[in-house]
């Protein structure tokens, strides 16, 4: 039988607070999203987020990524880009690729 996910992506913008990490814990349950691939996380403990395992990636400047994966679900073959930028793991045969890309055109060079 085919299983369908469902996947989310948000640059979460450095969530600094109990309150909007909450926030974004009840969204994630309300919506029933099995996997949540998050940039500009920061230093905040991913992993109080209940029924989901965090895979963090954190950069030197405490920018980085996470995927938050539903608990029961697995996650294989992680591969990190230094500095926290992204990585990729693989999902039930799936590349899921999370980079977190500098915006504007004075990061232009680094973004590249």
């Amino acid at each position: 039988m085919l299983h369908t996910y469902k996947i989310v992506t948000l640059n979460i913008n450095g969530i600094a607070t109990y309150a909007k990490m909450s926030i974004l814990g009840d969204f994630l349950k309300r919506q029933d999203i099995d996997i949540a691939i998050l940039q500009e996380v920061t230093h905040n403990d991913f992993t109080t987020i209940h029924e989901y395992n965090a895979i963090i990636n954190e950069g030197t400047d405490k920018r980085g990524t996470t995927i938050q994966v539903q608990t029961g679900l697995q996650i294989q073959d992680i591969k990190s880009i230094p500095l926290g930028r992204g990585f990729a793991a693989m999902f039930q045969g799936i590349w899921i690729i999370n980079i977190y890309a500098l915006s504007g055109a004075e990061k232009r060079v680094e973004r590249e």
